[in-house]
């Protein structure tokens, strides 16, 4: 536990006792998009020092939410990723983000945008009216990443990696992709000015905007 504690007898302050300092939802959010490395946990909180991230992994592992494991050959890694009870606080860091989308509006020059945490966020922002009927496979290609997102059934799956078979494949930059979810730029005058490439109709970008966009947009 860390040293500085609520010291009350309540589950809330329990949880903040581990959860509540600065970094920790962070790092659980950027491990709900699959196991990281060390130097990608870093790489995807730009501004933390390594001293920090190492005291909140040590944190996470100590209560049972986050554990190591060694990747086999030939690429051998150590990654860390979320236990059964870690993958638990994806209904918290969740329930943060679609509280967050009333406050996010479009993004600042200076607010750095993790392609991984986009992604995630269509979790949060997904128009459940919208998708309930829905049966789309989207590929994302954001800063020379690639995500995979599905809508089957009404659920959503956000994954990291190419679809197999996506209906159409975005490629642009997180902060257009961001731009347009956010109502702040539109999808044919990126495409205009080379700002995004689609593979696939032009029905199908439309669709996925709409899918996503974020309350701001309106």
């Amino acid at each position: 536990m860390p040293s500085k504690r609520y010291a009350q007898y309540c589950p809330v302050a329990r949880s903040l006792d581990v959860l509540g300092e600065r970094w920790t939802l962070l790092v659980v959010r950027s491990l709900l998009m699959g196991p990281q490395r060390y130097t990608d946990l870093r790489d995807a909180l730009p501004g933390i020092a390594t001293d920090l991230l190492t005291a909140r992994l040590r944190t996470l592992e100590d209560a049972g939410y986050v554990q190591r494991r060694e990747l086999p050959r030939p690429a051998p890694a150590t990654v860390y990723e979320l236990t059964d009870s870690g993958w638990r606080l994806a209904h918290l860091v969740l329930a943060l983000a679609q509280i967050g989308l009333d406050r996010l509006g479009a993004p600042a020059a200076d607010e750095d945008i993790s392609p991984a945490a986009l992604v995630l966020s269509l979790r949060a922002s997904l128009h459940h009216d919208r998708a309930a009927h829905a049966e789309d496979d989207y590929q994302l290609e954001l800063d020379g990443e690639s995500f995979t997102v599905t809508i089957e059934n009404g659920q959503l799956q956000t994954t990291r990696g190419p679809a197999p078979n996506p209906r159409c494949t975005i490629s642009t930059s997180a902060r257009t992709l961001a731009q347009m979810l956010s109502g702040a730029a539109d999808p044919k005058a990126a495409m205009a000015a080379g700002d995004l490439r689609l593979d696939g109709p032009q029905s199908c970008l439309t669709r996925f905007v709409s899918t996503f966009a974020y309350p701001t947009a309106a």
